[in-house]
Parts: structure tokens; sequence; C-alpha cells
């Protein structure tokens, strides 16, 4: 567990060092925090984690000695990018969110995997770029390294996660500045956790930040459509893929969007179904078939409140799926289809049964204990007749270790909300 204590032994070196320049702690406003209306909707919010990104070296402030706080030396930042994981960080802004009525899960004494997390609808994580702070060690002379007082400043960037949406939906930036009067044992501590408290506290009076926790249940993001025309399924050239499994990986595709890969399959002689959390924001991507072709495409639609997309790429399609518009039935046999893991794993074929059909947020995904993975995102569900009846979304992970339980996208529920005929 990384604790921002700066130390004996830096303290001493800073000594040596001379005369040091203590950081200017700018003000901040504390802006006034309304407690959460209708909070019984709000969206339960879990802490993630707060890093700390300054150059190694940057000079963060000063060691100070004596009663009068006189500056001997220099305090620099020795991290790189820290990640602080402690309780202390987390139990601070847990206090400040239900102090004003916001519903908070997660639980920092659980040793093991936290039951709780589920229910949140909203993860937040905030990056600190900008750190001052001076340090005053005012028995220093008698030996007394222990006690301290000091002074803080921080500048977070938060990020604001929405599950439903699976992305970032908000990012805002804050301030916090704080100072311990009294020395005390981790003096230096209790100021940046007070000015770290403060920064939580603007963003909980953010406009944008409140309107998104109060509609709980609901999706930040909004259906974008990004082509001026309807979309309409038109074979045109190409044929329906038939009931053989050997048949249907040329109807599946990898695609590559960013840093990572996921999958997705032709539903015309151009068009692509696949998830939003494969395209991102992407205006275009890059479309890989199982023969090792590559073509660009062109997002024309994407919803991100029910992770589905639809793509048309710069090429006639030999084959494609017949989709189904209707719900499976529970027990019937299904085949995923994707690139599990590593993209050399393209066209890989799973089997298995529909478990359940499920409602989650309003929303209807099908269960199955057909094997997904990482990668998978955006393949198809097919049934024993060459229908695709879902796309696959999600699995439920337990220590890293599949649990049998996968999650897909009804396919009629997809085009129906992507606009397409």
């Amino acid at each position: 567990m990384k604790k921002m204590i700066f130390g004996v032994q830096a303290v001493l070196l800073s000594l040596i060092a001379g005369c040091g320049t203590s950081a200017v702690i700018k003000k901040v406003e504390d802006r006034p925090v309304e407690s959460l209306r209708a909070s019984d909707n709000s969206k339960p919010i879990q802490f993630k984690k707060i890093v700390v990104k300054l150059k190694r070296g940057e000079h963060v402030g000063a060691i100070q000695t004596g009663l009068l706080c006189v500056p001997q030396g220099d305090l620099n930042w020795k991290g790189g990018r820290i990640s602080i994981d402690s309780d202390e960080f987390t139990d601070t802004f847990k206090e400040e969110l239900e102090k004003y009525s916001f519903k908070t899960v997660g639980d920092a004494n659980a040793l093991f995997d936290d039951p709780s997390t589920w229910k949140s609808e909203i993860l937040i994580a905030g990056l600190i770029k900008e750190l001052k702070a001076n340090v005053c060690y005012p028995m220093a002379g008698f030996g007394n390294f222990s006690s301290s007082r000091a002074e803080a400043f921080l500048k977070v960037d938060w990020q604001i996660y929405s599950k439903l949406d699976r992305s970032v939906v908000h990012t805002v930036t804050t301030e916090g500045a704080a100072k311990s009067e009294e020395a005390m044992s981790g003096g230096d501590t209790v100021a940046i956790l007070n000015a770290f408290s403060q920064a939580s506290r603007n963003l909980l009076a953010d406009n944008k930040f409140r309107d998104i926790v109060s509609r709980g249940g609901e999706e930040v993001g909004q259906t974008s459509i990004k082509s001026t025309n309807r979309i309409s399924i038109l074979a045109g050239s190409s044929s329906v893929l038939g009931s053989s499994p050997n048949e249907w990986t040329a109807g599946v595709v990898t695609i590559f969007a960013g840093n990572g890969h996921g999958s997705g399959f032709a539903i015309s002689e151009n068009l692509i179904l696949t998830n939003y959390h494969v395209v991102g924001e992407a205006n275009s991507i890059v479309v890989k078939f199982n023969n090792g072709m590559q073509v660009m495409g062109k997002v024309l639609a994407s919803n991100s409140g029910h992770d589905v997309a639809i793509v048309k790429v710069d090429a006639k399609l030999a084959k494609h799926f017949k989709v189904s518009r209707s719900v499976p039935t529970i027990g019937a046999d299904v085949y995923a289809i994707g690139s599990p893991l590593n993209e050399k794993l393209h066209s890989t074929v799973t089997r298995g049964v529909i478990s359940g059909i499920r409602e989650e947020n309003k929303k209807t995904l099908i269960q199955s204990d057909v094997n997904i993975r990482p990668g998978s995102s955006g393949g198809p569900l097919v049934d024993k007749t060459g229908l695709v009846v879902g796309i696959a979304v999600s699995s439920l992970m337990v220590n890293g270790g599949s649990q049998g339980i996968n999650f897909f996208i009804p396919t009629g529920d997809a085009l129906k909300v992507l606009g397409v005929d």
C-alpha cells in the first residue's frame, strides 16, 4: 500500500542540500454542495483509484524545520507514476459522497472479491498531475522527525465511467488545498488527504456529474447516427451462410480500433455488426477476414447504452449471416464465433446452450454457457440453423476465470436501436 509520507531519510537528504524553496500553496474556493435529490434513484458509485503522475525529480515544495518553519531543503517527487491504493483515500472519498446523500458501494476492508461492487453503475478514478506541499518539522532540532505539520495543494483530473454505457462519459478537473496547523505524526499525509477531500467535494458540485449520477438505471450516452441515410440490410450479390459451422467462419471478422481488437460479423454484402465498446468513438476501423484480407470500415451508427454498432466496409462480401429478430428459446443449442484473447485465434468456434433470458437495467440479455473470452466481444451467437440470435457482450469472471455465465445482446434489439431496416 503506497502512502504519501516523505520520511526521515528524505528529510536528512534535504538538510544536506541547504536552503530549499517553499511552494506557493494556492487557495481553493470550496464550492457549495447540495445533498443529491432523489437519492433512492441515483446511480451507485464505486471509487476505483487515485493515481499521481509527476515527473521524477519534479520540485514539489520544501522541507522546513523549527518553530518558524524555515526552509532547509527542496522536496522533490521521487516516484514516477504511483497508484495510491491506500484505504485512506477511498474512505475520504466515500465519506464526502455519503455526507451529501450519494450512494456508494465497495468495502475497503474486503480481503477478497467484494460482492457489492456489481451494484455500481458509475466508476470514478482520478489522476493527480499537480501536487505542491511544504512539510514542517518544528521539533527537528531535538531530533524529532516524526511529528510534522504541512500545507498541500493538488489538482485532480477525474474520469467518470458508466457501466451501462461501457465508456468514460465525463471528465472534469477540480482542485483542493489544506493546511494542518498542529504538528502530528503523519501531518503531511493529513494535509494531502484534506486537500483531496476538498477536490472531491468540488467534484460533487459539478453540475454535469450530478446530472449523470441522478439518473439511476439509465445510460448517459445516446445513439450516434453517423450516416445521413437510413440503414437497410441488402443482400446484393452476397449469399446467406448455411447451417454448417464450417461455413460460418467466412462471415466472422476481427475488428481493430485503437490498441485492442474485437469481433464482428457480416449481415449483408457490406455491413458488419459488432459492439460499441469494440469500435468506441472511432469513425473508421480496420476489418480483417479469416483469409487475412484487411479492409477499412466506416462506423455508420452506434449506441453506447446498448453497446452495439454497425460498420460499412469498402468491399463486397461473398457470404453473410441471416439475422433473427426474435429471442431464442431456453435450452436451444448455440455456437459462438470470434477472436478470443489474441487475433491469431480468429474464427474460434465454441458450443453451448441458451441458459436463460435475463432483464438487466430494462434491457434483455441472452445467457449461455458457450465459452467466450476478451476479444470475442461483437462476435455472433448462432443457432443450429445458421441464424444469428445474439451478439457477444460480456462474461462473468471470478479471479480471472470464466464461470460459464456469458451474455449476448439479442440481434433484434440491436437492429432496432441502431435504426436498421
